[in-house]
């Protein structure tokens, strides 16, 4: 599922089958008919937290649970608030392998968690900028909305390491597991 229909034409260039099906809707409101239909949701790469307001991030993680089967898992990974924090970078930048020169300049704001970041590209004669927004959350934020959705978290982890999630961790990736209805 996605609300790209840009990234859905991508994902099916790359994959079909007679059980692979492609939604494209908004995250907030999953199909009613998936309730408690899946084994695990997984939410990868950074794609939550972009909404406006928080209560909107709370509504994704509700809708992940009940779509959830009971005993169902979650996977969700993505920024971790208090690694970010720790090596917070406000400026950087990078040559990617086609000669794409990346300038970066981040602002922090810790009473909302959002982190924005201000994107400067150029090649050649080209170039572009772009600005976006994220909330960043703790692991004990994420834990709690995950409760008060009827999940627990099980375990955390320092991205994709097979190692426990830290205080320096920029990433995350949590599973947690849907309680019985």
């Amino acid at each position: 599922m996605d609300f790209s229909k840009h990234l859905l034409d991508i994902a099916k260039t790359r994959g079909t089958g007679a059980t692979l099906h492609y939604t494209r809707g908004d995250m907030r409101k999953l199909p009613s008919r998936w309730r408690r239909k899946f084994d695990a949701v997984v939410n990868l790469f950074t794609s939550f937290g972009f909404f406006s307001h928080p209560r909107e991030d709370a509504k994704v993680i509700q809708e992940f649970a009940r779509v959830l089967k009971p005993g169902g898992v979650l996977v969700w990974h993505g920024g971790s608030r208090d690694g970010v924090m720790a090596r917070f970078l406000s400026k950087d930048w990078w040559m990617t392998s086609d000669g794409t020169l990346i300038a970066q300049e981040r602002e922090f704001d810790p009473l909302s968690g959002i982190l924005t970041v201000h994107s400067t590209w150029k090649r050649g004669a080209k170039e572009g900028r772009r600005t976006h927004h994220i909330r960043l959350y703790t692991a004990t934020r994420l834990a709690e909305l995950c409760s008060d959705a009827g999940m627990i978290v099980e375990q955390a982890f320092d991205g994709w390491a097979e190692r426990p999630l830290r205080r320096t961790s920029s990433e995350m990736l949590l599973v947690a597991r849907s309680m019985p209805h």
